[in-house]
């Protein structure tokens, strides 16, 4: 039986449904685009996309050293696509595999030498992936500009995917995020509400009557009504029958949700970014240590997925066997003037 998804379709297939399970509801939520509008979401995207966009992809041989290649590099650093630079392209890669858990790019071959000339960029929304029986991936482009389709075999596709649990799709760290997010965007509808009524509940006593509970409810919708369009500060307007009593706002309650730093925590340990980055504390450790742990031990995550993917896609057969492409980070990592000084 063949494996076929649309990952812009609406339809729950068995991924989904698993998705949907983890994220409880029907469908996954708090992924792809309108995750950004959570400014630390945004933020952790936006740090590890730069990162990954701005050190140089390198060419390696089996010993280590760097093997000099015009072609590899003009296409990797400098211009990838026809309408777009290198670092625009990974970029864009980098934030759909992180806000989607999958990013795809047709690769442009020389019909001649069949070397990789160019990448040709597609949204997930425009890509279905299809496993068939003999367990080959296609992939099936659709260009929304000209309607056409193209149906490409994996050798000719660059995916990126981070976090995979069947080698096919790639999965969103965003998914675990979803009590997180939650919660975040209660505690600020809740400063929003504050700011925005300038008051809290309170209780209506209506004078010299007693109500029943239909007329209670009755009063407390006229009340409500009454307050419809007002702002913070505006007054309020009763009769003799009517004395409203303000409930006092616990002050430590708006203090708690403007300090919570829980859920930046948890969306920087999700997307392996240093907590300082979102205004989060650190351990007692200088931004110099902080930096080159990151670039050290976070962002290989990230790095190993993307060369291992390109080095199979771009080499041959027989490249593969010989070369290697690595992130290079000697900007960051390596000793400066002082250190060699002192080593020497």
């Amino acid at each position: 039986m063949s494996f076929f998804q649309s990952l812009g379709s609406s339809e729950i297939s068995y991924d989904s449904y698993i998705d949907s399970i983890v994220a409880g509801t029907l469908t996954p939520q708090y992924t792809g685009i309108s995750a950004l509008k959570n400014s630390d979401i945004l933020t952790a995207t936006s740090i590890i996309a730069g990162d990954i966009s701005r050190f140089p992809l390198i060419k390696k041989d089996i010993n280590g050293d760097i093997v000099h290649d015009e072609d590899i590099n003009y296409l990797l650093n400098v211009k990838a696509t026809t309408n777009a630079s290198a670092r625009t392209w990974k970029f864009a890669m980098a934030v759909n595999a992180i806000l989607t858990g999958n990013s795809f790019s047709r690769i442009l071959r020389d019909p001649k030498t069949g070397k990789a000339l160019q990448f040709q960029f597609f949204k997930p929304s425009e890509t279905t992936v299809e496993e068939t029986n003999e367990h080959e991936i296609i992939y099936t482009f659709f260009d929304t500009l000209t309607g056409k389709t193209v149906k490409c075999r994996s050798d000719d596709v660059i995916h990126w995917k981070f976090f995979s649990h069947d080698t096919i799709l790639g999965r969103s760290p965003l998914l675990s995020l979803a009590n997180e997010i939650d919660l975040q965007n209660g505690g600020l509808n809740t400063l929003i509400k504050f700011f925005k009524d300038g008051f809290s509940s309170g209780i209506l006593t209506m004078k010299g009557a007693s109500l029943s509970g239909e007329a209670r409810k009755r009063a407390r919708q006229d009340f409500e009504k009454m307050r419809e369009g007002s702002k913070g500060g505006s007054p309020l307007v009763f009769d003799s029958t009517m004395e409203y009593t303000p409930l006092e706002i616990d002050t430590n309650v708006l203090q708690l949700i403007t300090s919570n730093n829980f859920s930046t925590a948890q969306i920087a340990k999700a997307l392996r970014v240093p907590s300082y980055k979102l205004a989060v504390n650190s351990p007692n450790q200088s931004v110099a240590q902080l930096m080159e742990d990151y670039v050290t031990n976070d962002l290989p995550f990230y790095f190993d997925a993307i060369t291992s993917e390109l080095g199979l896609k771009v080499f041959d057969s027989s490249d593969r066997r010989k070369f290697h492409f690595e992130f290079d980070t000697r900007s960051i990592t390596g000793r400066n003037v002082d250190e060699i000084i002192k080593l020497v």
